[in-house]
């Protein structure tokens, strides 16, 4: 017979229960909970709920919630033999930048109880708690795996295309020891790459990463039992990378591609699995906490992390997943579950043209009073640099070109955003068509531009030709820009057309008949009645 020890208030807490990822990497079984109670305990408030009925026998529970509380202490007693147990403490886990939490009970019995209880308490001036999951676990199944395939592997050579991505070892985030003899992944093979989210636990600095992942492993290891943290790799909101469980052998680099661990991050899949979880909760349909959406540079690192996995240990890139292939659950939330078809693209193109290290250099951007942007380059190394992009990214995540050229140019420019958020990126290519991004710089515009804008000519120096960019603001107009020498003197004769106002135009100059020296370059702009813009800028012209 079921029974409940309480009677429902006034219900404060709505518990909707979604497939959270952190907590159904841990569980085999999701549990239903009924919404809580809350009532004053003295300065404190006491969450109450109980779960909806057990079905199947189990070693431990565990759960995954949000609360805003600054203290948080939770308890779990379970109905079994038709009557209520003793209760137990519940080991809980918080998030170190955001409001989620994890809890677990484990125990040393096999437990058989119709229910169970859970009473947190919360302080008084912070009160809101949400259960976002909970399920049981029983460690007799752990280490399980029911697929056991043998895959065909992608050819390996030791002339990789792919350069490995940066990662922050286990050292670097003072991880715990392994507990027991760890087991080598590939039984025989390597098969998949498995997408995960962890639901919470967000981070977007380095700092905030390095101890997200020890919170993680800690709660895998002490809460929930496992030998270690159940990820091989974790990357942060800013794409960098984390080493998860040990490889087999240490000595062997990275870059090599050494022996992997056998994970805990798909339950009954994890054999031949590689596991990489997004630290940031990217399923919208689980609360406005839940609202995350891939960074440029996280999807640019993850594209390589996937694609030197594939290369490194002969996983097909459609063999791409993500954690709800496999399982029941809502991960790896769905602003990243429908990116999965464009990176599975995306590895198969990085797998022919490779990510060669193609040089290194900088791009700075200053908003000026006017409310335009100056923008300026600068490459400091060259390794094979084909073509160069410059190109503003929105927060949409559309993109505008600034510039292009041939070859490892420096440069400047001119751009107007508009109000908003704005990435400019320097981009590269080489002679393969493979890409890269060697440097950004974020701007933030609060107000428009109301100014009509001459930007500097690109580029400057110019030889054969010198481009120029303006923006006409106010009033459409016959378009005039000469070219004059230092005495006053027109020595060339550009644009003489009409334009329209409200965006930008390009003109270009044909400088080669122009000895060497400095310039000026001059717009003229006949409005209806008169001129409504005039503005000069320097040129410098080396043959």
């Amino acid at each position: 017979m079921r029974r409940c020890t309480f009677c429902a208030i006034v219900l404060l807490t709505c518990v909707t229960i979604t497939k959270a990822q952190l907590l159904h990497d841990v569980i085999h079984v999701e549990v239903d909970l009924y919404p809580s109670e809350i009532r004053p305990l003295g300065k404190t408030f006491s969450v109450r709920t109980v779960s909806q009925e057990l079905r199947e026998e189990f070693t431990g529970i565990a759960l995954q919630g949000f609360t805003d509380s600054e203290s948080l202490f939770g308890l779990v007693r379970f109905f079994e033999d038709e009557v209520w147990g003793e209760w137990q403490r519940l080991y809980v886990v918080r998030s170190a930048t955001d409001e989620a939490f994890l809890a677990a009970y484990r125990g040393k019995h096999v437990r058989n109880a119709s229910e169970f209880e859970l009473l947190f308490q919360v302080d008084s001036s912070s009160y809101g708690l949400r259960f976002l999951s909970a399920g049981s676990f029983d460690a007799r199944r752990d280490g399980i795996d029911e697929l056991d395939r043998e895959h065909l592997r992608v050819k390996r050579t030791s002339d990789f295309l792919i350069q490995a991505p940066h990662i922050r070892l286990r050292t670097e985030w003072r991880a715990q020891p392994f507990r027991g003899s760890p087991v080598r992944l590939n039984r025989p093979s390597y098969d998949y790459m498995t997408l995960h989210h962890t639901a919470g636990f967000s981070a977007k600095t380095l700092a905030d990463g390095l101890e997200q992942v020890r919170r993680i492993q800690e709660f895998h290891q002490t809460g929930r039992g496992w030998s270690d943290i159940g990820y091989q790799f974790l990357m942060d909101q800013e794409g960098r990378l984390y080493q998860g469980r040990p490889f087999l052998n240490d000595a062997v680099p990275f870059d090599q591609g050494p022996t992997l661990v056998q994970g805990a991050h798909v339950g009954g899949a994890n054999r031949g699995n590689i596991g990489v979880s997004l630290m940031g909760c990217y399923h919208p349909s689980e609360g406005t906490g839940c609202q995350d959406k891939m960074t440029s540079e996280a999807i640019d690192s993850l594209v390589v992390m996937f694609g030197f996995l594939s290369e490194r240990y002969g996983v097909d890139p459609d063999e791409m997943r993500g954690h709800r292939d496999f399982n029941a659950t809502s991960c790896p939330g769905e602003n990243n579950y429908q990116l999965l078809p464009d990176f599975r693209l995306q590895v198969e193109d990085l797998l022919l043209h490779g990510n060669k290290f193609l040089g290194e250099g900088m791009i700075t951007a200053r908003l000026n009073e006017s409310g335009d942007v100056s923008i300026d380059w600068e490459f400091t190394m060259d390794n094979g640099i084909r073509e160069f992009i410059v190109q503003r990214r929105m927060e949409d995540n559309r993109v505008v070109e600034i510039a292009r050229g041939q070859g490892a140019v420096n440069g400047s420019s001119t751009d107007l955003p508009g109000t908003g958020r704005h990435r400019y990126e320097l981009l590269v290519l080489g002679e393969g068509g493979g890409g890269m991004v060697l440097s950004t710089v974020e701007i933030i515009v609060e107000t428009s531009i109301t100014t009509s804008i001459l930007a500097q000519s690109f580029p400057n120096p110019a030889s054969s030709e010198a481009v120029v960019r303006y923006f006409l603001q106010d009033e459409s107009g016959i378009v005039r820009i000469n070219v004059y020498d230092l005495t006053g003197r027109i020595v060339l004769e550009g644009e003489n057309q009409y334009r329209e106002s409200g965006q930008w135009h390009v003109a270009t100059l044909d400088t080669s008949a122009l000895s060497d020296g400095v310039y000026m370059y001059r717009i003229t702009v006949d409005g209806f009645a008169s001129t409504v813009f005039k503005a000069s800028r320097p040129l410098i012209i080396l043959q």
